[in-house]
This record gives C-alpha cells, structure tokens and sequence, in this order.
C-alpha cells in the first residue's frame, strides 16, 4: 500500500499528527475517492451505477483517546481544528459533520456495541475538494475504519468480509444523509466495495456488488477538475435535493397510468424503453426531463458495463457523451464550465466525455486511447485551463483514473 499513490496524503496526515500531537499516530485510516463512469443521479431512485475507485483520496492518521471525544485537524486551508462527543448528533458546517456521521453510522448499525472510544486524528487528502468525487465521504468512511480501528474491530490488512461491508456502507449512506445531500449509497459503496483494476457495478434492489475488469490496453480514463466547485453545503446541494424530490413526484405520476411498477427499477425492469420515453412526455416540464434522464441513464449505464466487458471503448466513449447530454438538457445539472471542458476534452481526442458526481460544477470523466493520456492532458491545459488562468493543472485538476483499491487501515 505505502507504495502506492496513498502515500501522499499518508505522509501528510502523519506528518500533521506528529506536530498537532507531539507523538506518533498508531494507525491511518486511507479512504479513496471516486469517479462515476456513468449512472448519474440514479443511485437516489435505486437503479444501478458503475463507479471505481481513485487511487487519490483521505488519509486520516489516528490515536486511540480513553474517553469518547474526537479531536481532529486537517492539513485542508480554510478548516477549522474540530473537536466533538461522540454520540452527540452531527452538526455544524465544518469537516466535524462528517466524522460524527460516521460514528453515528457505527452505532445505528451495532458495529462496535461493547466500545466508544475516540481519537486524535489528522486529516491529509490530495483530492480537490468540491469537485464531484466524494471527498466528503470519503472522511466520512476514514473516520469509521479509524474507529473501527481504535475500538479493536480492525486491525491492520484486515478487511471485513463482503456481506458485512455492504451493510457497513449502507449504514454509513444513511447516517451521512443526516449532515449531507439526500443521495444514494454509491459513494460509501465504491469507497468501502472497490477492486484494484475494476470498475463495480452496483445494483441496490437487490444489492450487489459486481466487478467489471477495466482493460488498460483499451480503456484509459482521467479526471478533470472544472474549477467550479460543487459546493453541496450551498445552492449545489438545494439543487440536488430537489432534483431528488422532482425524481421522486415524476415517479409517483408515472404510476397513475403505469400501475404495475414498484419503484424505479421494476419501472424499468418491466416496461420497454419506447413506454418510459412515451411516458416522459406525459408528464409536465420539468418532471419529463427529470424522468427521460433517470430511465434512459439506467439503459446506458447497463450498455456500459457491457461496453466495458466486451472491451468496446468506441462504444463506451459514445455512452459517455450521450449521458452528458442528457445530464445538461434533461437533468439541467451541467455547467457552461462543464459543457466548455467535455468540448476540450473531445477535441483533444478523448473518445468521449461527460460530468462526474452531481454535477453543478465539479469535474468531468473522460476515456482517452491509451499512449494519448500526455497530448490529451497537454491540449487541455492550452484549451481550458491556461485561458482560465490555472497555469498548472496536472495532479491537482488533471487525475489518472486507473480504477484503485478500498478503503483500508494502515499501520503507522
């Protein structure tokens, strides 16, 4: 792991500990970010998505504490040293939200029953933050290994085993709804689910996390970061749950003259995708686009991770750009930032392009021909970033995307 490009933000969440503490930490807690490759806004409806893991994300080095208090700085600018009761419920603003989330998730779920001890912590992480690939949960998921840790229900290389990973996350998915965006459970699920070298396609009615090997000879994909943040404790975040709601009243419609359905993914599991566009243009604007985007981004993310299977990056790159423009006039969740950096990225011959995360600022996802990542990397920033006057993108706007491992706790 430490050889890995963990070691960054490992390093300097140790570092940080070390002169915050005056001692050593006695573990990290590592939680990666993600890109959606496609199944935008979707989750929320119960329908299936295709994340992987970035090898970029949260470091959380950690210190068992005799009592249940948290005390935690970030190396992050403009954020506040936090110091919180555990069991006291989620509040404020600050990065402090997301770690009793975290702790709340673990108790609602009976994880540590018998424990509640806390920890000094320092937070590292070289994921731009606000940028569409879950850096928030993935504090959210580095705050409950290190507890995990401290309350002896991990030790270091131990990972859980599947079944009770999957319930971890969707415990953790539904105690960070309590502080964050009303979203569904493909953050923690990627973070806590992911394997090194695969993208996860996740069902969630059933649940189940399916494995789909991303082929380096032909799939090659790379983040770029718009430079817009998507702020979601902000109108980012209004906006998004009202798309949820606007998704959930489409829904409720539609079964006034298509009965049979039960939620979203027997809607799609039981009616061709001609009725579903048919019954889009029942409802009034803007359920129809809210409703065209959910059914038809379920078809495309199930053509994609066959794409992906098969091996058919022509494809793959295609499904990409018809999703983004279903995001952008259906789903209005797109950016002029957005829209001008998916054109950089196809003109500097990315096969296709579309917005990542929820959109609304953010970053984009784009699948470059292997050997073209460096001319691709180049023409953006002549094309997008240099006129916007970011001088120097790359590892900080400009991410590989090589699908990574989980979450894991690290020795110090």
């Amino acid at each position: 792991m430490r050889g890995t490009a963990h070691t960054r933000p490992v390093a300097a969440a140790e570092r940080a500990f070390r002169e915050r503490f005056g001692r050593a930490p006695e573990g990290v807690a590592f939680a990666p970010g993600r890109v959606n490759l496609i199944g935008e806004h979707v989750d929320y409806c119960g329908l299936p998505v295709l994340p992987a893991a970035l090898s970029h994300g949260v470091a959380l080095a950690f210190a068992a504490r005799r009592d249940e208090r948290v005390r935690c700085r970030t190396t992050e600018p403009g954020f506040e040293e936090v110091a919180l009761t555990l069991g006291d419920a989620p509040a404020g603003t600050g990065f402090g939200r997301y770690l009793a989330a975290a702790a709340a998730g673990l108790e609602t779920g009976g994880w540590t029953p018998d424990a509640r001890a806390g920890f000094d912590g320092a937070i590292a992480s070289d994921l731009p933050v606000a940028a569409g690939l879950s850096s928030s949960s993935a504090v959210v998921i580095a705050g409950a290994v290190a507890l995990l840790g401290v309350r002896g229900r991990l030790t270091p290389g131990e990972t859980l085993p599947r079944a009770e990973t999957m319930r971890l996350a969707l415990d953790l998915a539904e105690a960070e709804h309590g502080v964050a965006i009303q979203g569904g459970a493909m953050d923690q699920s990627i973070c806590l689910g992911a394997v090194s070298g695969h993208a996860l396609h996740i069902t969630f009615e059933p649940s189940g996390w399916n494995p789909v090997p991303v082929d380096p000879s032909r799939f090659s994909f790379l983040v770029a970061y718009s430079g817009r943040r998507a702020d979601k404790a902000a109108a980012a975040g209004r906006i998004f749950d009202e798309r949820v709601r606007q998704t959930r009243e489409a829904y409720r419609l539609v079964r006034e003259f298509l009965p049979h359905a039960d939620g979203y993914p027997a809607l799609v599991a039981n009616h061709p995708a001609e009725e579903l566009r048919s019954a889009a243009d029942r409802l009034p604007a803007p359920l129809d686009g809210r409703f065209r985007h959910v059914v038809t981004e379920a078809g495309r993310t199930a053509a994609a991770a066959r794409h992906l299977e098969d091996g058919d990056a022509t494809a793959f790159g295609e499904t990409l750009d018809a999703s983004h423009e279903s995001l952008r006039r259906d789903y209005e969740v797109s950016t002029p930032e957005l829209d001008a950096l998916v054109e950089a990225a196809r003109s500097a011959g990315a096969r296709g392009a579309r917005l990542t995360g929820a959109g609304l600022g953010g970053s984009v996802v784009l699948l470059a021909p292997p050997g073209r990542e460096a001319a691709i990397r180049a023409d953006l920033t002549e094309r997008y970033y240099l006129p916007r006057g970011i001088p120097a993108p790359a590892g900080t706007h400009l991410l590989d995307a090589t699908p990574s491992g989980p979450a894991a706790l690290l020795p110090a």
